[in-house]
Formats: structure tokens, sequence, C-alpha cells
């Protein structure tokens, strides 16, 4: 291995003129496929049982931590269905190609909010808000950002009644599920979970410093309940490559003959005898439909958005909601309310003098690059392994419009990325891109520019709304997407928020480290026609103002629409054990809908860490049986 790493070290550059570049970088690349196959240890099935103890439907974050361990001491059938496909595909394993996964309709569900009145740019039109289809779910296609959020996040669920969920309960589930690469005992090694250092940028160190020369503290255990400060962002990832619930969780389990996993297995409707929830009927291609029946419960573990719109089209909901659509109501409960999303707003920085190489960046410059290959493929380093987030800052904010630091929850995420990523402005990824996230001119400029320019991109994020939306029915057609409307900005206080953390941005640009590199907003340079507010001052509080109402987003985190609380709490769906209520039977929830409010951070950790305490609590249920 010593003398392969000389050789990549040496390759002289006079290769590619050659057709052996051609070859090197095949055979790299079908290292790199035959090394997933190897990685992707059991099959999906097939054929299927016709009854199961559990059924999980959704194979995303959580689900793929319920199939493990209800599978894991081999007393009890459990059957997966997931409407997407297989995670085989490279480039969801491959960091650098987040742009490319996250955008592909083959990996993500292609969804869109309603239009949001309080937002500017979206008053007429929707923001996608897209999440995984595929093994793994989003842990498949996220930015791959490992953020526990902080320990008052859990301790404010527990004071809602959501008993057993506080800090000192789920920091363990956390600890169970981690191989973290620092070492301390509040953080876990030895669980199926990797948690890596990201590739680090000569880009990341100038911002830390900048955001340090602001008298924030650096903080470097921000995993341990405290995540105020700035930090060297941490990912899910082993060797150099993603790391999913799928990779982690559901591929080592699928060997076990328990487990059943089908893919493309679309959930159109959960069955019931009374009250009792009994087993599911799905759809698979060429529009068959099979129903398969559950001897002990029905857990549904699809995410913020699938998860209640499968309970809504089975009979659990508001009772207009199901009466309006002619669906026969099973049990009234405020199934789709408290639907809550993370919001951003990014702004795009560019060096004049920027002192760092910009093809370290360049996800396709690389992607051709045979020494590239080799290290990412053979050794697992080098370019290819870079994920979004080298850096990230988390702080509080006042009455006054500071920005401080607190032992309470952080206000505001500050997302930082070194790149940007694409290479071609006329790049297939980056239109796809741009249409899936609607960021508008800024980030397609910044984009465009990076084959001229060396940049970052910062992005503030909203980490508590005040404001929350809803998920609504479209109709009872279980292949019409629902409408789903987060209330972006729907509450002053979050504009007010958005704005600070805005202006936290301009602050680091006004630091000494990042006056030394030039550093300015890509919109100064804009055309005046082509900035979001012409003829105002991009430094000025008004141009924030503006920034706020029209290039605010969401950040694909949706949470909260099948809310946890205590038993009898009429604005919850689930109760603590995470039991559907209203009487029903055999159900529950498992993935990141029940969250009675967001965490402070990325939010795939959570997922994991409900999935790990959700199956304890199902076990639990069924303990000496």
């Amino acid at each position: 291995m010593e003398n392969l790493q000389q050789l990549v070290d040496k390759f002289p550059s006079t290769l590619k003129e050659y057709k052996t570049t051609v070859a090197c970088g095949s055979i790299a690349l079908l290292s790199g496929y035959l090394l997933y196959k190897y990685q992707s240890r059991g099959r999906v099935s097939e054929k299927w049982n016709k009854r199961y103890d559990f059924i999980v439907v959704g194979a995303g974050s959580a689900g793929c931590v319920l199939a493990n361990r209800l599978s894991e001491n081999g007393k009890f059938s459990v059957l997966v269905l997931e409407a997407g496909g297989e995670d085989d595909d490279p480039k969801i394993h491959m960091p650098m190609g987040v742009l490319d996964a996250c955008t592909d309709t083959k990996f993500v569900w292609q969804d869109k909010t309603v239009p949001q009145p309080a937002s500017e740019a979206y008053i007429d039109s929707a923001i996608q808000s897209q999440h995984g289809k595929v093994l793994g779910g989003s842990s498949s296609v996220n930015w791959m950002a490992y953020v526990r959020g902080h320990r008052e996040d859990y301790n404010n669920w527990e004071s809602l009644g959501c008993t057993g969920w506080g800090w000192s309960n789920v920091e363990s589930y956390f600890r169970k599920m981690e191989d973290y690469f620092l070492p301390g005992e509040e953080l876990g090694h030895g669980g199926p979970l990797t948690v890596s250092a990201n590739r680090n940028l000569r880009t990341t160190d100038y911002l830390i410093k900048a955001i340090k020369e602001l008298g924030v503290r650096e903080n470097k255990s921000y995993n341990s309940g405290d995540n105020q400060g700035v930090t060297k962002g941490h990912v899910t990832a082993k060797n150099g490559r993603r790391w999913s619930a799928a990779q982690a969780y559901l591929r080592p389990a699928m060997k076990r003959s328990n487990l059943h996993v089908v893919t493309d297995a679309h959930v159109t409707k959960i069955l019931f005898d009374g009250k009792r929830a009994v087993g599911v009927r799905f759809v698979r291609e060429g529009g068959f439909t099979y129903e398969v029946l559950a001897e002990k419960e029905v857990i549904i573990s699809s995410g913020a958005i699938n998860s209640p719109h499968l309970l809504l089209l089975s009979g659990i909901g508001p009772k207009e909601e199901l009466q309006k659509h002619g669906i026969p109501i099973v049990a009234e409960l405020p199934v789709g309310l408290n639907y809550q999303d993370h919001s951003t707003a990014f702004r795009n920085v560019f060096f004049e003098n920027p002192q760092v190489p910009k093809e370290e960046h360049l996800y396709k410059a690389n992607l051709s690059s045979t020494k590239s290959l080799i290290e990412y493929f053979i050794n697992g380093k080098g370019p290819l392994t870079t994920a979004a987030g080298q850096a990230m800052c988390f702080f509080d904010v006042d009455k006054e419009g500071n920005y401080i630091l607190t032992n309470k929850m952080p206000e505001i995420q500050i997302f930082m990325t070194g790149g940007p990523f694409i290479d071609d402005p006329n790049d297939e990824v980056l239109s796809r891109f741009n249409e899936f996230a609607n960021f508008g001119p800024l980030l397609l400029e910044t984009m465009k520019n990076a084959d001229k320019r060396q940049g970052v991109m910062l992005a503030a994020v909203l980490l508590h709304p005040r404001s929350r939306g809803s998920l609504t029915l479209a109709s009872a057609d279980p292949f019409q997407r629902p409408l789903i409307d987060p209330q972006i900005l729907s509450d002053p206080e979050d504009q007010r928020i958005m704005k600070i953390g805005l202006k936290f941005i301009s602050d680091v640009l006004k630091s000494p480290t990042m006056s030394s590199l030039g550093s300015y907003f890509s919109e100064n340079k804009f055309p005046t026609k082509d900035r979001i507010a012409p003829d105002v001052d991009p430094e000025s509080e008004e141009y924030l103002e503006k920034l706020v109402s029209t290039a605010c987003t969401v950040c694909w985190h949706p949470a909260g629409s099948c809310k946890m609380g205590a038993e009898g709490d009429t604005s919850a769906v689930v109760d603590p054990q995470l039991r559907v209520q209203g009487g029903i039977q055999g159900l529950r929830v498992v993935d990141n809908s029940i969250m009675p409010h967001l965490t402070s951070g990325n939010t795939n950790a959570p997922a994991i860490m409900i999935g790990e305490k959700g199956s304890d609590l199902i076990l639990q249920s069924y303990r000496g049986i």
C-alpha cells in the first residue's frame, strides 16, 4: 500500500495524454463498483411470507435501525417495505457526489410545498422538499453532517410530556449507535454508525479563524450536549465513503433468515380490524397489489412527509380532512399538524486572494482524474471524500439583535461548505440542483463561476422556527403527493432571528482573516439588475431584510407531523412509547415526524437515535415472549 501511495504521489501529469489514463480510470471505477457490491451484504427479497411479527414501512434512517434491532435476537420475523430501490449506485457513497445523488429522482421523492405567502420568492410558487427514496432513506442522499443537537432540545421534549426522552435518556442511545473518531466517555465507540472528521480544506481553517476573531469559542466536541461555538464538521463516513443507515444497520442484517427487505414496494394503506392494525397493502412495479399481515405490530417509519400521508390515507387524522376526501375515519387525531422544517438562506463568498487551489473542490474534475479516483477507491482518501459542511457554528441571539453564546439551545447554525463542487455552468447536475433547491440566482451565480474564482457557501439556518405548518391530502389517491405547507417565515420572530444569522455572515467577512483573502459577497459583482434588491447596498440592513424575505428556503429537515406527547395530549399523535393514540392498537410511528419540535442542527443523527430508542421500546413490550 505504501508503494501504491508513492506511485500516486509521483503520477506524471503527462499520463493524461495516453490511453493508459482511460484504462486506469476504468480499473479504479470497476474496483469501486465491486467494493460496493461486496459491502452490500445480503439481498433484497423478491418473495415474502403472508405474515410477520413486525412490518416496518420505510427503510430510512430510523427504519434501517428497526430492521436490524427487531430481527437481532432471531425470535421475531420482520418485513421491511421500501418504496425506493437499492443503494448500490457508487455516486450515493461518494461524499463529493452529494449534489448528484440528492437531485436524482431515482433516489429522492420530488415533493413541493404549496406557495408560501410570507416569502416574496414563493408567494406564487413552490419550494422543493426532497427526501430519500432508496435503502437508507435520506441518510443515503443527505449532506452527511452528524449533529446530535443540544441537550436542552431533549429536556424540552420531556417537559412537554415526553417521558423518557430527556437528554439523560437519549444520550445513551447516541453512544450505543456511534463509533466516533474522537475519544471521550460522552461519545460512543464500537457502535454500527461510524462518525469521522470531514476532509479538511484550507478554507475551513480560514473560516474557523475568522469566526474566532469575532469572539466565538471553538467547540471541537460539539456533540457532547452543548453545541454552541464553531467547529470543524463531523460526518457519517467510513474509510472516506458515506456510511448511511443502510450500510451501518440494514445491510449487515439482511443475511438473517428472519428479515425480509422488499424494495419498490409502495405502501398505500394500513389494514385494520376494528381499531387494531393488522397489516398493510402495497403496490409494486406493474401495478400489482399485495397484502401482508402483522401478528404483533405495524411500524410506520417513512419520515415526516410519508408517515402522516399514509396515516391520513388509512383513516387516521383530523375529522374534516378525512371526510373531505371520503376516507372512513378510524381515529380522529391531529396527523399532519405541527409540521415544521428548518429554513435557510445562503450567502456566497468569493476570494480575490484565494491562496487555495480551487481544483480540490470540483466534482467532475476529480471524477475524471486518475489520481483522484485511485486515491478514493483504493485508499479512501483525496478530494472525492470531501463532504459538504466542512465547518459549522452554533449560537444564540438576544432581544437586541446580537449573536451571543449561552448554555441554552442555539437559535442559528452557520453551515459552511468550501467549494462549490460543480465545474461546468451547463452541467446537468447543476441544472437539477437549481431546479430542486430553488436557491435562485445567488447560488447559481457562484456555481457558474466555479471555474473562474474560488469561493465558499455560507448558510444561515433557523434552528427553532416559531412558524408551524401542516401536511394534508391532495386527494384519496395514494400516488398523488400530499400538500406540504411549512408556513416558512410566517412568524415575525423567525424573520428577526434569520436576519441576525445573515448579519453574522456579514461580520465574518469583515474579520481580519477574511479581509486578508479579499473576501466579498458574490452579489457585489452582479449587475444591478440581477441583484435581489436593485440599487441597494448588499452590506446594508435593508439588503439583509430583503434577503430574508426573498432568499429563504427549507432545509429538507421536515419533522413534527406525528407529534409525540403525553397520553391524552390532544395535540399529540403518538405517546412516549410511540404508540398511535386514539384507541389504536398494534401501530407505532418511529421517525422524525414524532419530534415535538426540531433539534438544534441537522436531523439525521436524531432520526437514527429515534430508531434505536423506538426499537428498545418495542422489544420491551414483548420481553419474555
